[in-house]
Formats: structure tokens, sequence, C-alpha cells
């Protein structure tokens, strides 16, 4: 089959980006004729990529290299045009970058045309039997104009920060769902989030909706012996260029006299998709062989939930948190562990009142789950290290060190990829009971029993929250038996979660569609 994966954006860095990057690696493997439709601004270091084209304004391909490589995708670099839109603008990204939502409607127009012009362009070359376009908004309403079937993929993102926070793209995710041979989700919940948008349509994104899970590349993870985890994040490879200590050092120092608004200047002080400069320092202080280590991979975003975590680890000393990931709210949650470490009550308060209006998104208003005396816990400043951001050709060898992973968001996750990427390192996944985790969660269950898969459910809200985070924890820590069973998580992934079987499953869904069966 000839597939079209259009992806408005880069191929690493975010939950979307990388599902699009492993399902069309995974679909060329299986002998189909793949080309991404994307943004990446670096294609040549997308290993499968066999060929790439840059397509100017004028819809005219560049090639910008050809591989002497077989089964692998064409990648077509799509042009940006004057203004960038994202869902959300809390990363780093080179150009004029504006969230959809503070879009003019002129510059929506100018976008619009722009990208149907290239999409058109690459299907007239490069014709495909059927397009995959990601997120409900701005792909599946270019990919209705294409004049090829096509099906739509949404993610969170897209629904909470754009469609949901702005009625203007309501009429054109509708239209595009209206016009899409078929509605693939990754779980139950999801497609509940687009019925509940669209309540009139139910009846035909029923009919149409299908559910594919996402997947993980178990040939890229594994787990790690304990005796060989120090040998294991050796391997971690440099030069990192991504915050240095003395950018911390000046966090404190502010935040010590007072000056809370710091948090919010260091968005351009550093590169945010490095790992941080003295990361290897930060890794020698981590007791790999005899400790207790937790990790949390993702971006660095409210919604994430990482403050309750912070908030909760002092209950969980001697353990140590890794926390990898990047964005712009690292140094609200760098200013919460401060203030648990230095007992600073005002700005515990300040942070509790105010902790989501300080992140770059629509979420507003303070930390429910968080408030009261705050935890003074000197010891905390040297049990939580801030990491940076781990691309997964790094990533791989730190993951498997963990003894759990921690995810506890207190936004709804459409899908629970990083549930199956701990469970491909061997690692117990501890994650926020509802939303795409609960469903993530509840797969397990036929496989892991209900005792089990219970103990990885964390609470998702309240204000009891943080101490039931710090409970469970502590019980999945202790667990002698559950270490014993990091081989059978580890099968389970490599069974039923591998991308090679979900491609498999998401192929019969196209021919489905294309036979008129959605």
């Amino acid at each position: 089959m000839r597939i079209g994966l259009l992806h408005g954006y880069e191929l690493t860095g975010s939950g979307s980006n990388e599902y699009v990057r492993y399902l069309s690696r995974a679909l060329a493997r299986e002998g189909h004729e793949v080309h991404v439709l994307c943004r990446e601004p670096r294609p040549e270091r997308i290993r499968h990529v066999r060929r790439a084209w840059r397509w100017d304004e004028r819809g005219q391909p560049h090639e910008l290299f050809a591989r002497d490589a077989k089964g692998d995708c064409t990648l077509h670099q799509l042009p940006h045009g004057p203004v960038r839109p994202v869902y959300l603008t809390d990363k780093q990204r080179e150009g004029n970058v504006k969230a959809f939502v503070d879009l003019t409607d002129r510059e929506l127009e100018e976008y619009h045309a722009l990208y149907v012009r290239a999409v058109r362009a690459v299907v007239a070359r490069h014709p495909v039997d059927l397009i995959h376009a990601n997120h409900l908004v701005w792909q599946p309403v270019v990919a209705a104009e294409a004049g090829v079937p096509f099906v739509v993929f949404p993610h969170g993102s897209s629904i909470e920060y754009t469609v949901r926070a702005d009625d203007r793209f309501l009429a054109p995710a509708r239209r595009a769902l209206d016009a899409a041979a078929g509605l693939i989700t990754g779980s139950r919940e999801v497609l509940a989030r687009v019925l509940e948008l669209f309540p009139r349509r139910q009846r035909e994104l029923e009919r149409k909706g299908r559910i594919v899970g996402i997947g993980v590349d178990t040939s890229l993870f594994a787990p790690v012996e304990r005796a060989r985890r120090r040998e294991s994040v050796a391997r971690l490879e440099g030069p990192f260029g991504g915050k240095t200590p003395e950018l911390c050092d000046d966090l404190r120092a502010r935040l010590a006299a007072g000056e809370w608004d710091a948090v919010g200047r260091y968005h351009d002080a550093y590169d945010h998709g490095q790992p941080d400069a003295d990361l290897a320092a930060k890794l020698a202080r981590v007791p790999f062989e005899e400790g207790q280590v937790c990790l949390f991979v993702g971006a660095l975003t409210a919604g994430k939930g990482v403050q309750g975590l912070l908030t909760a680890f002092p209950r969980l000393l001697p353990a140590h948190l890794l926390v990898v990931g990047s964005g712009a709210y690292r140094e609200v949650l760098e200013a919460l562990v401060h203030a648990i470490a230095t007992g600073d009550q005002a700005l515990f308060d300040h942070l509790a009142r105010n902790g989501f209006d300080l992140d770059r998104s629509n979420i507003a208003g303070g930390w429910p789950d968080i408030g009261g005396p705050v935890p003074r816990c000197p010891e905390l400043a040297s049990h939580v290290h801030f990491l940076g951001r781990l691309d997964h050709d790094r990533l791989r060898h730190l993951f498997g060190c963990a003894d759990v992973a921690v995810f506890p968001s207190v936004v709804p996750e459409a899908y629970p990829l990083v549930v199956i990427e701990a469970l491909a390192n061997g690692v117990p996944p501890a994650v926020s009971d509802f939303s795409g985790f609960r469903d993530g969660l509840d797969a397990l269950e036929p496989f892991l029993g209900r005792d089990l898969v219970d103990r990885l459910r964390l609470p998702a809200g309240g204000q009891g929250r943080v101490a039931g985070i710090a409970e469970r924890i502590r019980g999945l820590l202790r667990d002698a038996a559950l270490r014993e069973r990091r081989p059978d998580l580890r099968r389970l992934a490599v069974e039923h979660f591998d991308w090679s079987v979900r491609a498999r499953e998401m192929v019969s869904v196209y021919e489905s569609v294309l036979a008129g069966g959605a």
C-alpha cells in the first residue's frame, strides 16, 4: 500500500511526533511505500528516511538527500510560511511561532492556502492510496482538499489546546471529519473526546471510528540489571549543550532574594532541546546500584502533574527522582524544589496559588492538590535531578535503570505511550488513573492481573492526591515480588505492543476503509 502520513510538525520531542516517526518506520518495514509529509527541520537525523525532499512555497520540490536503503520511507519537508502555528508555545522553536488560538483569521487563511498547495503538489508527484492525517486540526482540514481518501488520527493537544479552546476550529474540524473515510483513535478515551465535541454527529463518527493502540520500539528499549546500571548510563554520549549549573544557581539566588517572577525569565537562556551541560556529573550522584530510582519522562508543563510528585517526594527519601524533559515549566518546578528544600513557606504558597498561571497554556489558577504547610526537606535538593531533554537514542540507556516510572498527569492524556515504553524497559509504570492512562492500565489487566495493575493507579485529583502518590510509589519501591516480574513486563511489550504489531493492525483498518467498511 502507498501511505501518506500527514503531520505538521517535527518527528521528535513530543508524543505525537514520536508516534509518526515510529509508525512510519514500522509501516515501511512491513513493506509499504510510506511518505511522511511534515516540517522536520533536520530529516537527515531520522535514520529510517531513505529519501528527503524540501517543498518550497510554490509547490516545487528540491531533493535534500537519497540514501541507499530499502524498505524505508520518503520524507517531504513542507514549507513554513511567515507564521508557524503550534498547539502550545511551551517549547523552543525557530521562526515566528504562534499558538493556533492566537492566529488572526488572515494568518490562518494564508497558512491553509500554503499547506494545501504543498500537500497537493506532493501527492501529485508521489501518488498515495490513503492519507493518515495526524491530529484533529489542521492536517485533516488540508487532507480534505488533497483529492485522496484520508483517515483522521486525533491527539490530545489539538483537541484540548485548539479545538476546545477556540470555537473557530470546531467547524473546520467537523467538516474534515465528515469528509474523512475513517476515524482512527489510539484509545476509547480519545474517541469519547471527539464524540463530546460533536454530539450531533455521534452516530456517524461511531460508525467511522476504529481503535488501534499506540506502540513501542522494543528493539530500542530493554531492562538493565542493577549491577550494570552504572555501565549503562555511562553510554550517554555528549557533548551536552543544555542548561548549565550556573543558570540553576542563578535561579536559586533570585528566588532567595524574593524575585519569584524569575521563573519566567529562562525560556531563551539555554537550549531546551539538549541534556543539561552537567548531565554526567548529575548521574554520577545517583546511587543506581544500591539505591531506589524513580523516573519521570515528558514535557515539563503544568498538565503533567510533576508538581504533585515533587511535593510527595520528601516522603519517599532516600529514593532519587530523575526528571527527564524540557519546557517552560522547568523553572517553576525547580522553584518548588527550592521552596521545599529551604522551607520557604511564602514561595511555596505563591506557587500553590498561581502554579497553573505560570504555564504557557490555557490552564489557569492554582494547584488544587498542593497547599498548607511547606513539607520542609533540606535533602530534597540532592535527591531530585533535572536532566534536560534526552532523545530516545540516549534515553534507552537510562530508562531501564529506573525502579519505578511515574507519570502523575493532572490533565487528560490521549495515549499511554510512556506506559508501554516503561513496560519495554521492564519498569513498572505508576500513572494517574483517568483518561488515556486509565485505558492503558485497563489493557494490562488481562496480562498482569487486577491486583498488580491497581497498585499502578495514582489518584487523579483531590486534596489527598499528594499523600496518595507517595503511598503508591512507596509500595512499589518496596515490593520485592514486583522486581521479579520485570521480565514479564518486557515480554508483554514485545508480544502485544511492539510497533510491528500496531502497524499490521493499522494496515488492516486502512484496507477496510478503502473497501468502504469504515
